[in-house]
């Protein structure tokens, strides 16, 4: 297993307004990855992930809800970065907390609609600042999401609400970032997770032994980089791409002959 964290750009110093309207999402990199043994797990991966990258400071680091630990939170704030972390059932003094604040009361900063794929989706976030004697380090504010799915006839198909903290400030990012950066965490199976197992196989893969697997992880990893940065957002189109003209992963890659 290889664990792979999401780290956004430094936050702006303006707090965007609130509206309606589709997100775009940075081009997805990974820019450190290591091997999660097993005896181990990804909890303890994490430090020893971030420290290959060599400054953090501004940097916002999302994860899913595995990572959200009081030691990940300390850790960050001791590498002056920011966290956006999910909140559930391995928190669940915190999430109790959360859960019993007056989300009634708080207005929904800002809302999002997206129709493709055979479904209308609306998803909506509600943040406030974090109370006295939240539990848990360094956080500035809280907030709630809310995702509804329906057919393209307005049938409902499924509705997720997600708790979460961040030590962000709400001048550094306010409703519409957070949205953001929450949804750049969700993007990463798809965009990465989903590529790596059905693109590229790596679920399949039989190699096992020595460093084999490191090195393949590595290789899939500056291949899928580079066509992202090529401006394929459909990797498989990529792959073909490169495949069908040996010259084509020299020009992606920035190499002459």
């Amino acid at each position: 297993m290889t664990a792979r964290p999401s780290a956004a750009p430094p936050p702006a110093t303006r707090r965007p307004s609130t509206g309606s309207a589709p997100s775009s999402p940075p081009t997805p990199l990974v820019v450190a990855q290591i091997d999660v043994g097993s005896k181990s797990n990804e909890i303890t991966a994490f430090a020893p992930l971030l420290d290959q990258i060599g400054c953090l400071k501004n940097v916002v680091i999302s994860a899913d809800m595995l990572h959200t630990q009081r030691e990940h939170a300390r850790y960050l704030h001791r590498r002056d970065a920011f966290y956006v972390f999910p909140v559930g059932g391995n928190q669940p003094g915190l999430f109790d907390q959360l859960d019993a604040l007056a989300w009634s009361e708080v207005p929904i900063g800002w809302t999002t609609y997206d129709r493709g794929h055979g479904r209308n989706e609306i998803r909506t976030i509600q943040v406030m600042p974090a109370p006295p004697g939240t539990r848990f380090p360094h956080v500035k504010q809280v907030f709630l999401i809310e995702r509804h799915v329906y057919d393209l006839h307005w049938k409902p198909l499924s509705n997720v609400a997600v708790l979460g903290v961040t030590n962000l400030p709400a001048t550094l990012a306010g409703p519409r970032r957070l949205a953001e950066l929450v949804r750049g965490e969700w993007s990463i199976e798809n965009k990465d997770h989903y590529v790596r197992d059905v693109t590229f196989g790596e679920d399949r893969c039989k190699v096992r032994t020595g460093s084999a697997p490191s090195i393949l992880t590595t290789m899939r990893s500056y291949a899928i980089g580079a066509l992202r940065l090529f401006n394929f957002t459909n990797i498989a189109e990529g792959t073909r791409w490169a495949r069908d003209d040996f010259r084509n992963p020299l020009i992606a890659l920035g190499l002459t002959m």
